[in-house]
């Protein structure tokens, strides 16, 4: 006879799978599955096409500069604008409604314009600060990096605020593409113009051009919402909202990102010799594409229903939503947790063998893969139990757990280095 714990069991996992059925989460998944093999495979082409040299480097630390901007803005505010926009959504008409939003689009287009001059005046300092041990022609042609990827930052912004926008109606599967577009034009530039004597300056220049292609793309999802977009200034009111909801995550996020990225991925691995960024982050990239699927999916699509039912004061049922995503997640990545523990090697083989890596590089990425992967379960849970903080608009818990983590990996990566 079955048992009642069996039933129980059973009734799980069959919620679990009816979760997983659901189309909007079904297709979130298979979209950024897509995304991240193509992001994977831009960063597998870098060192098969350019090789594990300082040149390599250079246009990586430059991407992570860059990228860095990109991700504090981006994922900053598009947690914490999504629950703002479904309560101005709901509180006003619908012309007061599309001025607030084309005034935060526009500060937002504003703050990537700065942002990128910024990386454009500072471009030689930071390559020096960060690269030190590099030679000069390594870090001159860092600096050019910066300035060629330095503009997806306007856009980047732009497609912050349009993407947490189509969150809050839903429109997951618009917003998905980004993981896929930036990648995927600069794959192309590298099935194309791998010959070609300036491959690493092509490749700059296109995946800014995905970035560009993303916000077209954003842009045509917004008006099939219905709503238009008006040249309007951001009011005072609009921007007291925007500053309670996203300085504090975005605050701590830039805190975080700056100590993982760019103080640990760059500056600490860098000292380690030439080609340690690069063999790194053939590592990290892996490790981060599971985070994004599994994590950020969850997520993303759960969130406009826990921040609609904490305005309702449904406190049961955002609870309810918050547990059963965290065991999702554990369902999901626990077993790939044990794959990559026990497959590293193997999984490294695949992607890097045969290519201008030797055995020794690709045991050494192996072996980061080993330490990243005890991570796995966690790293995905941080942004689902991030998003219920979220929904209730906690953010100063959201900073403390951002501070939390990035003086936990600074304090690890410098005793270890």
């Amino acid at each position: 006879m079955n048992r009642p714990h069996e039933h129980k069991s059973s009734h799980k996992i069959g919620r679990l799978i009816e979760k997983f059925s659901d189309s909007k989460t079904r297709w979130v998944m298979l979209i950024t599955s897509a995304g991240m093999g193509l992001s994977l495979l831009f960063h597998v082409l870098i060192p098969k096409k350019l090789g594990v040299n300082e040149t390599a480097d250079a246009l990586i630390a430059a991407l992570k500069v860059v990228l860095l901007f990109d991700i504090v803005v981006r994922e900053g505010a598009k947690f914490s604008l999504v629950p703002l926009f479904i309560n101005k959504e709901k509180s006003r008409n619908r012309n007061e409604f599309q001025l607030f939003t084309s005034g935060i689009f526009i500060f937002a287009i504003c703050v990537g314009l700065v942002l990128m001059l910024l990386i454009v005046a500072s471009a030689t300092w930071i390559a020096d600060g960060l690269l030190p041990s590099k030679a000069l022609e390594s870090r001159e042609e860092m600096a050019t990096y910066l300035r060629l990827c330095a503009p997806l930052l306007i856009f980047g912004c732009g497609s912050t605020i349009l993407g947490a926008f189509l969150n809050s109606q839903k429109k997951f599967n618009t917003v998905a593409l980004r993981n896929a577009l930036p990648p995927g034009i600069a794959i192309i530039v590298f099935i194309l113009l791998s010959a070609k004597e300036y491959l690493p300056y092509y490749i700059a220049l296109a995946y800014t051009s995905g970035f560009i292609l993303y916000f077209m793309w954003l842009s045509i999802g917004f008006y099939r919402t219905g709503y238009k977009f008006g040249f309007t200034w951001i009011s005072l009111e609009a921007f007291r909202s925007l500053k309670n909801s996203i300085t504090l995550p975005t605050l701590g996020f830039a805190i975080r990102q700056m100590t993982a990225r760019i103080l640990v991925e760059v500056f600490l691995v860098g000292k380690l010799g030439k080609g340690a960024i690069t063999l790194y982050n053939c590592a990290f990239r892996i490790f981060s594409a599971i985070q994004t699927l599994i994590g950020i999916s969850i997520a993303t699509t759960s969130l406009p229903d826990m921040a609609a039912n904490n305005g309702e004061d449904n406190k049961h049922k955002l609870k309810q939503t918050l547990m059963r995503n965290g065991r999702s997640v554990i369902y999901i990545a626990a077993p790939i947790t044990l794959i990559l523990l026990l497959g590293a090697t193997y999984i490294s083989h695949l992607l890097y063998g045969g290519i201008k890596f030797d055995e020794q590089s690709i045991q050494q990425i192996a072996q980061l893969l080993s330490w990243l992967s005890i991570g796995t379960v966690f790293s995905c849970l941080i942004p689902v139990l991030n998003a219920g903080l979220y929904a209730q608009k906690e953010y100063g818990l959201i900073f403390r757990n951002m501070i939390t983590v990035a003086v936990l990996n600074f304090v690890v990566a410098c005793g270890l280095v």
